[in-house]
């Protein structure tokens, strides 16, 4: 709801612990994440926003997922 322009569909997937982590909302329903008003131009690099709830702290690892585009790892460290 009123997310145009954003990535509120991203999630992050904790494989080992089978759980998908959704990006945060606040109290309007909008995700806590960076709108890209206008596109992003191919081969251009832009800062990337999204808050999404922690997972557990023995989880040393879990995908970036946004829908039609290709998975990325993101290993966690403490």
């Amino acid at each position: 709801m009123n997310n145009h322009a954003s990535v509120a569909g991203a999630s992050l997937v904790d494989q080992q612990g089978k759980k998908r982590y959704l990006i945060l909302r606040d109290t309007d329903g909008k995700c806590l994440c960076t709108r890209f008003v206008g596109g992003i131009q191919a081969d251009v690099s832009v800062p990337f926003f999204a808050q999404f709830p922690a997972p557990p702290a023995e989880t040393t690892e879990v995908d970036f997922q946004i829908p039609t585009m290709p998975t990325a790892t993101i290993k966690i460290s403490g």
